[in-house]
Order: structure tokens, then C-alpha cells, then sequence
């Protein structure tokens, strides 16, 4: 027999309370609800413990409602929440929730309610006067002894009223604490004339007198089964202030009444399960708990069983349904004919409270259909298929003539191939029954029919031929062979033709294939993307040792330098670079970078090959003034273009140096711009020697005025002096290759220092108004007769201060 049978999960908390759910408290007095929660899963937790829908009348009397623990697997915690109940509480049961529920850790598990009531009994009176009425309830009620009932079945208690009182009192008897339905007050007649009763809602008693008012309570029929404190409240029309209590204790006995009922839905099945269910209804007045079994009876091993939910908790006047589900395992035990196969089961309900249950079982039935008759049109098509696979055989070794070979595929590996590359066009191809080859032959022709590759022939004579043998692979009597080279090199249009001549036999027709054109590209050429001077303007180098240097390090800044972004550079020979003047000439030997083999040494400094060539700071090697262009010519490999590659950069400007005077003296002492010479007669002339020095730049040109003209950058000359007063002007004129001019003079006045009549030199900037006024000045006396007042030589020309007039600066004199 199979049983299925699944147990419920097990709660994750655990929960002790110390009351049954209804607590009596009196007013005035403190009433502590206790419980104690413990962690039962197999992780820690937080658990949150809360009391819900409280009375607002009740909700002062607990200053706290809610409360969370942090609990380990394994540890338990106490709670403890505390009523302080005012000595004015209204008697009556306020029902409230007590909630445990750990949300974040166990969200599976639903929280745990409990329905929890506080009664508020009458408060007690200190002292009874003598003459207050008192009523007594028989029979008489406790917590420990209850009066016992079943639902729908009457109590009887009777009242006893005494009034002690000296004057007649009315007195009505209430319940409070129980539905109106519950209860049923009879009161004694009355008569209020003879022979006619009547039924009055009181009872009136004589002073001293004794009645008895009959109380009736008759839960309903769907009452839960409980503990049930009712308060009795007797009131006196005499003395309505006064507070006449008594308590009533019934127990409402628990009614076991379950109902299953087991519907059939899907039993007669082929495939599909059979389907059925079990519906239970609770009609006593306690929660109950089910759990079916399910029992097979005869051939269990047949079926597998399962019931869904397995276990059923039902609240009182609830109904639920399992679902239950029986499916045959093994389909080869399926009956082949006849009416097919019947499956009995039997599903049984229990109570793990051990509760009563009908012990009736629940039997089910499944009827598990024959095969339909076509099923054995397998065991038929088997039969035929033999017999025609032998017929087949026969044929296929006996009669059936040799297959002859053919090409399945003749294809190039690519359809576009680039001679950048240098490699050569491969072919791909499959060949049916490769047996049966006696040789293969590929020819490359172009579109005008010219034999450009091949023919490749290979002999199958002997089977697959070894320079083949690395690229076929022969499987299923297929012979594939992928990536065989061809000769096919040089650039253009390819067609190739795969002829296939067959072993000498029985269908040994020749064959023929013609693949998709193949074209062989030429390389790209190498474009030149970007040529321009590394700057605009320049400064040209000053001379060194009268040589000019050429250098190409980073650190010259005389030498004009050039960027250039080349495309393709691994299609390059060699770069050519050539620099023109303004005139168009060739203002350097030309350049020559061999690229071929990559970098080379003088440009490695300042190039990087990658997918392209990027040069930057390529010194050109000129730094002479000037404005030049340069042009680059990339010299590509292979065949030449019909047009050079070439690239013109902007103009560069080197701009040349300034003149500069590294010196210009006369007589070895630096050339004053006015010099004033005394003449004696019968003495000889001063001898005057003028000596310069200009920085040799290129294209420096230096004029001697008035006489000699053109001079060299450096030199000395004599300066011849006229016998006779008068003056002398020497001009040095400096240009440069732009145009610059820098210009020195010097003035010499020669002068009769023994003049007739002496006049007073000054010096006015004029040269000729200072050598008359020297002349006029000068007399036998004088300091210049004799030595300067600087105490130069007699006869060397001394210079002279422009704007002083001062006797003792004088223009000197010659003895």
C-alpha cells in the first residue's frame, strides 16, 4: 500500500500564556497578563508582542501595549503587560488581541492571535446596612464549580430577593454580560382583578417578604465552547443607588460534529490523473484538525497518491476542501484490451487532538482505460519496415550500381583578397564518394580567359594525395578539404575551375565545377594626411667658429622642424623631403628616410609607427634666413603611381639676426662719435687707425663710407687727415639679408691750435661749427699747446663731450 501522508510545518515561536483568555479583576485592583515566547526556528530573531483593538475605555489602564524581544534559536523571553484598573471601572468584558508575529525573520509564518477578555466584576460592598435588600442565586456558581451546558440547552436559576426594608419595593433583575437572546427573566404573577393573571417585569415585595424571579439562559446552538462570567445586577426602585451584584460561572460544553464528503471529478483516466475531492465541514463549537491518509487497496504499486492541502484546520460552521490527485506510474502496464483496469483506494481522516471523528473510510475508485486498438499499428509498421529493409539490403549490395563521384561544393575560402597580404587566393571544396577520384585538376583564368594560376593537378590514384592530407578531412564517404592554396598572387580577377576525372567503371562520368570570381586588390597606397612646420617663424642660428652647424636634436631651436601624419606606412619604401626657397629652388640637398624596414635611426627620435606614421619635430637641417616650403614625396613599394605622392607644407620663415657690432675702436680704444685734431705746422700728421668687428651672419653686408665701400666683417684701416683745418666724417653701414641697418659714425675736426685771434669751442653737436669754433679758440697759451687737461699724449685726438662748454675740455691738440 502507498501512503502519502505530510506533516504541517512547524510553528517557528513558541507561546505560553498564564490565563485561558478570560480574566476576572476587580476596580482598584492591578491585573498582569503574562506569557513567554521562545525562538524555535534556526535563526535568530526579532519578535514584535502587541496587544490590538483595545477598548478606548481600557487603553489609559495600560501605559504599555507593545513590546519587541531579540531572540536566538533555542532562547525563550517572559512578557509581562500590566491592567492598573480605576476603583470607577464600569463592570462589564472588554475583549481585546493579543498578536506575536516575527515579520522581518519568519514572514512565512502567519502571526499568532489570541483572544484575550477582561471582566470587570462589581465591586464589593464594605458593609451591608440592615435594612438593604439582598438577593441570593440557586443554585449557586463559581470559577472552580460552573454551571454546565450544551448549546441550545436551557439553564434554570432561581432568584431569591429578601426585602428587609419597612415600606413595599419594586425590584427588576438585569444580565448585562449576555446577549438579550441568551436570557429569559420570569417575574411571579400578579392579579390585577379576580380570575385574570397578569405578567409584570418586576417583582413587588412587601416589607420583610420573599420572592423568587426565574432566570433562563439558553445559549445558541452555534455558541463556542467556553467559560462564560455573567454579572446579575438586581435594581431596587426604592434605593436605585444602591449596588445589588451577584455572578453567574457557565461552562458551554464542546459539540464534535465533523461532516466529510468525498466527491469523484476525473476517475476514468488514460494519461491524465484522476481527480477527486474531499470536503469537510466543522458544525460543533471547537476549532478541529484533520489529516487524510490516503490507503491503496489492490495494485497500489500502480499509482502514486497525493492530497492537497494534506491537513485542515477548521474554525466552528467552517468548511474547506483537499484536492486529490491519483495518477498511474508506469504506462507500460497499461492493459492492451478489454474493458480496462479498476484501482480501488480509500482516503481516512484523523485527529492529532484525538478528538471524535466518524470512522468511516472514504473509498475511491480509478478506472484506468484499455489501449484503443490502433496502438498495435506500431507492432504492424515494425513488421512491414523489416521486410523492406531487407528488400533494400538486397539491393544495395547486390544490384545497386557503384556510386560515381561528384562535387558537392567548390567555393573560394574568401571572394576579396589584398596583395598588401602577399598572400595567395584559397580554395575550399567537397567532393561525393572520393573513391572513385582519379584525379583533380584547378585552373585560374581571368574574365578575357587567360591562364593566370595553375593548373594544380593531384593524383588520387593512390588514394588521398599527401600535400592535401593537411587540409581534407574525409567522413560519410564525403571528402572536404577547406583552405587549399593556390598560386594566385598577382592583382586581379580570378575564376577557377575545379575539373574532376573519374576511376575507369560503371558511372565513371567526368565533372566540373566553377567557384564565385575572386579578386585580388592591389595594396593601398600610402596617403600623406597631414604635413605642416612644427612653427610658422623661426629664428636663424647665430654663427659658431665662422661654421654653421646642422643639428638635429630636440633642444635646437634654430633649425626649422616639420610634423607629418602618413596613412598606410607599411606600404612605404622611403620618404623624400625637399626644401625650396621662395624662389622655388632647391634650397638644401634633398632628404632620404629608408622606411622599408621600419624606423630609421635618424627618426626614431621624433616618429612612432603604428597604424600610421606620426612624425612631429622633424628637424629639416635648415637655419639660414629665409622663407622656405617643403614638399614630402612618400615612394611607395612595388609599382609606381602614375602620380607622385606628394605634400607641400605652409611657408616657413626663418628670420635672420639683427646687425650686431661686436666692436668698433680707433687707434685700439672705442670710436667716440666727435674727435678734435690739432695741426702744427712743420710737425707730421696724427697717424689715425679706425678697426671694426660685425657679427658674421649669413647675408651680412658692411660699407666703409665715404671710401672704401665694401669691407669685410672685420678689419682695420688707416685714416688719412688734410693737412688743413676742416673735418672728416667715417659712416659704418651694417645690413642684413632682410634689410636691417645699423650705422656708426665718427667726426674728426682737425684744427690750427695757434690761431691769430683765439676764440672759445664749443661743442654744439655740429661738426662743423665745433672745428671753426676750435680753430678760432685756440692759441699759444692754451692747455692744448702743451697736454690735455686729461693728461693725454700731445697730438692724440681726444673726444669730445657734446652740450659741455668748459675751457679745460677742450678738443685736444697736437704738438
Amino acid at each position: 500500500a502507498s501512503l502519502t501522508h505530510h506533516d504541517p510545518p512547524a510553528a517557528p515561536l513558541g507561546i505560553i500564556l498564564s490565563n485561558a483568555g478570560e480574566t476576572p479583576v476587580l476596580p482598584g485592583e492591578r491585573l498582569d497578563i503574562s506569557l513567554t515566547v521562545s525562538n524555535k526556528g534556526n535563526q535568530s530573531a526579532v519578535i514584535d508582542v502587541f496587544l490590538d483593538e483595545l477598548p478606548a475605555i481600557i487603553q489609559a489602564w495600560c501605559p504599555t501595549t507593545q513590546t519587541r524581544l531579540a531572540l536566538d534559536p533555542g532562547q525563550g523571553e517572559e512578557v509581562t503587560f500590566s491592567f492598573e484598573v480605576p476603583p470607577s471601572a464600569i463592570s462589564g468584558a472588554y475583549r481585546y488581541w493579543l498578536i506575536v508575529d516575527a515579520p522581518n525573520h519568519y514572514p512565512d509564518s502567519p502571526p499568532q492571535r489570541y483572544e484575550q477578555t477582561l471582566q470587570v466584576l462589581p465591586p464589593t460592598q464594605d458593609a451591608v446596612r440592615v435594612n438593604d435588600p439582598t438577593f441570593a442565586v440557586e443554585p449557586a456558581t463559581s470559577s472552580a464549580n460552573p454551571a454546565n451546558t450544551l448549546p441550545g440547552n436551557p439553564l434554570q436559576f432561581q432568584v431569591h430577593v429578601y426585602n428587609r426594608a419597612d415600606r413595599v419595593d419594586r425590584f427588576r433583575l438585569q444580565c448585562p454580560d449576555l446577549p438579550e437572546d441568551w436570557v429569559t427573566i420570569h417575574y411571579p404573577q400578579g392579579f390585577q382583578a379576580p380570575g385574570l393573571a397578569v405578567v409584570e417585569p418586576f417583582l413587588d415585595l412587601n416589607p420583610g417578604m420573599e420572592g423568587v424571579i426565574l432566570l433562563t439562559v439558553m445559549p445558541p446552538l452555534d455558541a463556542l465552547a467556553k467559560t462564560v462570567l455573567a454579572t446579575l445586577q438586581l435594581k431596587s426602585e426604592n434605593s436605585p443607588a444602591l449596588k445589588l451584584l451577584n455572578a453567574l460561572y457557565i461552562e458551554i460544553q464542546p459539540v464534535y460534529q465533523l461532516e466529510t464528503r468525498f466527491r469523484t471529478l476525473v476517475s476514468q483516466v488514460q494519461h491524465q490523473p484522476g481527480l477527486y475531492s474531499i470536503q469537510a465541514t466543522n458544525r460543533g463549537n471547537t476549532d478541529r484538525t484533520l489529516e487524510f491518509n490516503i490507503l491503496g487497496l489492490e495494485n497500489s504499486d500502480l499509482c502514486s497518491y497525493s492530497i492537497q492541502p494534506p491537513t485542515l484546520t477548521l474554525a466552528p460552521q467552517q468548511s474547506l476542501t483537499s484536492q486529490v490527485t491519483v495518477k498511474p506510474k508506469h504506462p507500460w502496464k497499461r492493459p492492451l484490451f478489454g474493458g480496462g483496469r479498476v484501482l480501488n483506494f480509500e482516503v481516512t481522516a484523523t485527529d492529532p487532538e484525538h478528538k471524535p471523528l466518524p470512522e468511516i473510510p472514504m473509498p475511491g475508485l480509478l478506472m484506468w482505460d484499455a489501449r484503443p486498438w490502433w496502438q498495435i499499428l506500431p507492432a504492424v509498421l515494425l513488421l512491414l519496415g523489416s521486410f523492406l529493409g531487407l528488400l533494400w539490403l538486397t539491393w544495395w549490395f547486390f544490384i545497386r550500381p557503384p556510386a560515381a563521384a561528384s562535387i558537392v561544393r567548390f567555393a573560394p575560402e574568401d571572394t576579396t583578397y589584398s596583395a598588401s597580404q602577399g598572400d595567395a587566393v584559397h580554395l575550399g571544396f567537397e567532393i561525393a564518394n572520393p573513391d572513385r577520384i582519379q584525379q583533380l585538376e584547378i585552373v585560374g583564368q581571368s574574365a578575357e580567359g587567360e591562364l593566370l594560376s595553375g593548373p594544380l593537378k593531384f593524383d588520387f590514384s593512390q588514394g588521398l594525395p599527401t600535400e592535401l592530407d593537411p587540409f581534407c578531412v574525409e567522413q560519410r564517404r564525403r571528402l572536404t578539404c577547406r583552405n587549399v592554396r593556390t598560386d594566385a598572387k598577382r592583382v586581379g580577377d580570378y575564376t577557377f575551375t575545379l575539373s574532376l576525372i573519374p576511376k575507369p567503371g560503371r558511372s565513371a562520368t567526368p565533372a566540373q565545377a566553377t567557384a564565385v570570381p575572386v579578386s585580388i586588390v592591389p595594396a593601398p597606397l600610402p596617403q600623406i594626411l597631414e604635413l605642416a612646420p612644427a612653427a610658422a617663424r623661426y629664428a636663424e642660428a647665430p654663427p659658431a667658429d665662422g661654421k654653421q652647424t646642422h643639428s638635429k636634436s630636440e633642444s635646437d631651436p634654430y633649425v626649422a622642424r616639420l610634423n607629418w601624419v602618413i596613412d598606410h606606412p607599411k606600404q612605404l619604401r622611403g620618404l623624400r623631403l625637399i626644401g625650396r626657397d621662395a624662389t622655388g629652388a632647391e634650397a638644401a640637398p634633398p632628404i632620404l628616410f629608408d622606411v622599408e624596414a621600419g624606423l630609421p635611426q635618424e627618426l626614431t627620435e621624433f616618429c612612432r609607427l603604428e597604424a600610421r606614421l606620426v612624425c612631429r619635430n622633424v628637424p629639416t637641417g635648415l637655419r639660414r634666413a629665409g622663407t622656405y616650403t617643403f614638399d614630402l614625396i612618400a615612394i611607395p613599394r612595388g609599382e609606381q603611381p602614375e602620380e607622385p605622392i606628394l605634400a607641400t607644407s605652409e611657408p616657413v620663415v626663418i628670420q635672420p639676426r639683427s646687425p650686431r657690432l661686436l666692436s668698433f675702436t680707433l687707434n685700439g680704444e672705442p670710436a667716440q662719435p666727435n674727435y678734435l685734431v690739432p695741426i702744427d705746422e712743420g710737425k707730421p700728421l696724427t697717424t689715425l687707425e679706425l678697426a671694426w668687428e660685425v657679427e658674421n651672419n649669413p647675408g651680412t653686408q658692411v660699407m666703409l663710407m665715404p671710401a672704401p665701400g665694401d669691407v669685410a666683417t672685420q678689419g682695420k684701416l688707416p685714416l688719412p687727415l688734410s693737412p688743413e683745418p676742416g673735418e672728416t666724417t667715417v659712416t659704418l653701414l651694417v645690413t642684413n639679408a632682410a634689410g636691417e641697418q645699423l650705422t656708426r659714425a665718427i667726426n674728426i675736426n682737425t684744427y690750427d691750435p695757434t690761431p691769430e685771434t683765439p676764440t672759445v669751442v664749443v661743442n654744439t653737436g655740429d661738426p662743423a661749427g665745433d672745428a671753426a669754433a676750435a680753430g678760432a679758440g685756440a692759441d699759444a697759451g692754451s692747455p692744448a699747446a702743451g697736454a690735455t687737461s686729461s693728461g693725454n699724449p700731445v697730438g692724440a685726438p681726444v673726444p669730445v663731450r657734446p652740450g659741455e662748454v668748459s675751457p679745460q675740455e677742450l678738443p685736444p691738440q697736437f704738438e
